[in-house]
């Protein structure tokens, strides 16, 4: 599993962001991910990216997976923006990995 984002839990992230607790606020998100992952299952492989996923990091980010030979299979997208998921959509059709998108907009949500 490779986690991308740059940002710490917040307690607004709470109640949406599952994975996260309150014992992890101010913790990098990936960091809080990747220990609660970790406590589920300690057998998962988990990559950590704590940067912002851009045009000048995505493909190397893509490519990277766990070793050049071993790429990642699938994205699964949780962004909340669309320049973002315009960028994801890029980035899986030049790596050839395929894409997994979600939405939300107040009580309604797209997967």
């Amino acid at each position: 599993v490779g986690i991308v984002d740059a940002d710490v839990v917040d307690e607004s992230n709470l109640q949406r962001q599952v994975i996260h607790g309150t014992s992890t606020v101010g913790v990098s998100k990936c960091e809080s991910a990747k220990q609660r992952i970790l406590d589920i299952n300690p057998h998962v492989k988990v990559r950590v990216y704590e940067e912002e996923f851009t045009s000048d990091t995505a493909l190397r980010i893509l490519g990277e997976g766990f070793a050049p030979d071993q790429p990642y299979d699938v994205v699964v997208d949780g962004s909340d923006n669309f320049p973002t998921k315009y960028l994801i959509n890029d980035a899986c059709d030049i790596c050839r990995v395929p894409w997994v998108y979600s939405a939300i907009l107040a009580f309604e949500g797209q997967l």
